[in-house]
């Protein structure tokens, strides 16, 4: 009789490992494709300036739907990584492309050399990261880097803010890296 009740304990035993693994290994998965998803991002918005990026690229005197143009390519190139209201705002707002913007305003590159991301202990919803960059200006080389957070929420961005030194931030928008 002890027989067939062993029985029955390993193939419990061994389903609810299974459950466990697959459970574990998803998990996983998830956070993966989420730091890829920020990787992405702030790759797309951090090397720059990027022709495709900037809207002035789009303006043609015979045609009038190049802000059509331009918003059906920050959609497609940005939308599948952010929430469709992040999305639409950030687009109102050039927050996707002002690294872009600026780069090519003041006549300077930027240049990701490494992207590191960390889910956040105490919010897990957060994602801290940490980038790497060349800043090249006049031939010269400049390592810089910059911090910042993503929100996520159904596993796409509902935010990210660069931060950390603000006074770096406001050179790179003002053209003046000191």
């Amino acid at each position: 009789m002890k027989k067939p009740f062993s029985w029955k304990l390993r193939i419990a035993l061994f389903a609810t490992a299974v459950f466990l693994l697959i459970g574990g290994c998803s998990k996983t998965d998830e956070q993966d494709k989420i730091t890829e998803s920020i990787k992405t991002v702030v790759g797309l918005q951090m090397n720059a300036p990027d022709e495709k990026a900037l809207s002035q690229n789009y303006v043609t005197p015979e045609e009038d739907s190049w802000l059509e143009d331009y918003t059906a390519y920050l959609k497609e190139t940005f939308g599948p990584y952010f929430t469709e209201s992040t999305t639409e705002q950030y687009i109102m707002t050039n927050e996707f492309v002002s690294f872009h913007h600026a780069a090519d305003r003041f006549n300077y590159e930027l240049k990701v050399r490494n992207i590191d991301v960390e889910q956040n202990e105490v919010t897990p919803t957060n994602y801290n990261f940490t980038v790497e960059l060349d800043y090249k200006k006049d031939g010269e080389i400049t390592p810089i880097e910059v911090t910042g957070v993503a929100i996520m929420r159904d596993d796409k961005i509902a935010k990210i803010s660069y931060l950390g030194d603000k006074k770096l931030l406001r050179n790179l928008f003002s053209g003046e890296l000191e």
